[in-house]
């Protein structure tokens, strides 16, 4: 009888390390989904700054030009 009681707690020990290495894996990747998203997420604004400054600057060059056309013109 002990010894079946020492055998049972053996495997309880290894199913509960077997489960708790399961909900360390879990953790450590949705860690690393979370951080891959504010990766995303960060690069998604510099492409959107980046596209708000080139149609600034596209604006600016297209006043520049009809500035220039006016210029030439007289």
């Amino acid at each position: 009888m002990a010894v079946s009681a020492i055998a049972r707690q053996s495997e309880d020990k290894i199913i509960r390390q077997a489960y708790q290495r399961r909900k360390d894996e879990i953790f450590f990747h949705n860690a690393e989904l979370a951080k891959n998203l504010q990766i995303a997420e960060q690069a998604t604004r510099r492409a959107e700054q980046s596209d708000r400054r080139a149609e600034k600057a596209e604006a600016e060059n297209e006043l520049l030009r009809k500035r220039l056309a006016e210029l030439e013109a007289k």
